[in-house]
């Protein structure tokens, strides 16, 4: 009973004493696998990571997940963090994050980019000055190292700072002090810096354009944001935040967006990543006369050729098709419905191939919800509703064809 008791504390879901009653066995170990599914089911079902100021990072991706787990990780520690990432991925946010869920939350944020401050003024912008130290200096002045004492330092853009900041900033984060231009006098640095960039760091070391030594320091356990090409299954809850946001703001009842405008979205590369999609539904929920955001209250240019995109739930009609043209679909969707219309079945039956119906009717089933999974990453509701099956019916298919869906969160 003394290791049964240890075994729970160790984390261990029940126990059983000798000898083994089967049929006890058999229903305890269907409650744990329930369990178990139940926390996997939380854990990759997350849509945002909330913090102070009602800021979040939305999404529920595997891509955004493994991002949260970093930034929860580096939130219980006091390492400089290096956030890489294409322009409007978020990179703030994530710096908000990690100050917010860290033990300096209660001292300041101050956030500056680097690549909008002057050569000839961003030592003073960082270090501060004192009085007369150049022309201009008629008093002393507290830099950004100053305001974010005992709290977070965030440096965007770092990748655009020139050779001789990059040496005073590898000797802050070496020594953990600075001097302010035109002082002698040393200045504790109690403070995390947290830099980011959408460049090529690497490749700028060996161009000799960035100091590998500085690199190195802050790019301990990186965290590197995916573009939204590459989670486009983070659209729906990124609208649903937005359209709550917006509708505070604009003083709107927008209950939504129609499944052409879904579509429209979900076909969209979107370069400017969030930032492009917050501007997006900003200017619909400005140009939109009714309750439901449509197709065309968005002002889009169609850059989605080339890039494999999801199929909106529940799945598009020709119309949506006909306003935003798809390509290199890995699934089941409106363009294959489209040319088996168009063309014949020769389209989804090869030459040669035998015709029984159940066969090919089961091996289609099995393919088809495999590739389902895949680009749902797994996930049982978004799987079933993208589909149009139900999720009975869905979970029915997996036992039958023997398909485990946990097989699919990480690919």
């Amino acid at each position: 009973m003394n290791d049964a008791i240890t075994a729970i504390k160790y984390g261990a879901y029940d126990y059983l004493q000798k000898p083994v009653d089967p049929d006890r066995l058999t229903k305890l170990l269907d409650k744990a696998t329930s369990a178990n599914n139940m926390i996997l089911e939380a854990s990759f079902s997350a849509p945002k990571l909330e913090f102070d100021e009602g800021r979040a990072i939305v999404g529920g991706s595997f891509q955004l997940k493994q991002v949260f787990d970093v930034i929860y990780k580096l939130a219980r520690v006091d390492t400089s963090v290096l956030i890489r990432g294409e322009s409007g991925t978020g990179k703030e946010l994530v710096a908000r994050a990690l100050h917010f869920n860290s033990q300096r939350k209660h001292s300041p944020f101050v956030a500056i980019n680097c690549a909008a401050i002057p050569e000839s003024l961003i030592e003073s912008e960082l270090f501060g000055h004192e009085k007369g130290a150049f022309t201009g200096a008629d008093k002393r002045k507290i830099g950004k190292f100053g305001q974010a004492e005992g709290g977070t330092l965030f440096l965007d853009e770092i990748g655009d700072i020139s050779p001789a900041i990059q040496v005073k900033l590898l000797r802050v984060l070496q020594e953990r002090s600075y001097s302010p231009v035109g002082s002698n006098q040393e200045i504790k640095a109690d403070l995390r810096i947290v830099a980011a960039t959408h460049k090529p760091l690497e490749k700028m070391v060996e161009r000799g354009e960035f100091r590998s030594d500085l690199f190195f320091r802050l790019n301990v356990l990186p965290i590197t944001l995916p573009p939204l090409r590459d989670r486009k299954d983070d659209i729906h809850l990124l609208c649903q935040f937005l359209i709550k946001k917006f509708n505070k703001s604009h003083k709107r009842k927008i209950t939504g967006l129609s499944e052409q405008a879904m579509g429209l979205l979900l076909a969209h590369s979107w370069p400017g990543n969030i930032r492009e999609l917050e501007n997006a539904m900003e200017r619909a929920f400005i140009m939109e006369s009714g309750e439901t955001l449509q197709a065309e209250s968005f002002d889009l240019q169609s850059s989605s050729q080339g890039m494999v995109i999801p199929p909106p739930p529940p799945m598009r009609s020709a119309e949506i098709v006909k306003q935003a043209p798809t390509s290199n679909i890995d699934i089941a969707t409106s363009q294959s419905f489209k040319n088996q219309r168009t063309n014949d079945t020769g389209s989804l039956i090869p030459d040669g191939q035998e015709l029984n119906f159940p066969l090919l009717r089961e091996r289609f089933e099995k393919e088809f919800i495999i590739k389902a999974l895949t680009a749902y990453r797994g996930r049982i509701n978004q799987t079933a509703e993208a589909t149009q099956m139900t999720k009975v019916t869905l979970l029915r298919k997996l036992e039958k064809y023997g398909i485990d869906a946990k097989d699919y969160f990480k690919i």
